[in-house]
């Protein structure tokens, strides 16, 4: 495996750990309380990435976009759902 493929991989693997976390994330809050709080669920998904960003920096952008873009479209997604 060449190493372009290597950093393609994980690029992939990051995108699909951040979709994967709020979508795992967005299910329990609908479970365990009936509905989805949609400032809950975005601003843990932004605070998320501010301290990834701060920590690690860009070294995982894609888990950063990933998990903040997900965590938008799931609140929409919910509010939405819930007229």
């Amino acid at each position: 495996m060449t190493e372009y493929n290597r950093d393609e991989l994980i690029q992939i693997i990051q995108m699909l750990a951040g979709l994967l976390l709020f979508s795992g994330y967005a299910l329990t809050l609908d479970y365990f309380f009936g509905d989805v709080k949609t400032f809950s669920l975005f601003g843990s998904g932004l605070g998320l990435a501010i301290i990834l960003a701060c920590w690690i920096g860009r070294n995982h952008l894609a888990f950063i976009v990933s998990s903040v873009s997900m965590s938008l479209v799931l609140s929409i997604f919910y509010t939405l759902g819930a007229i």
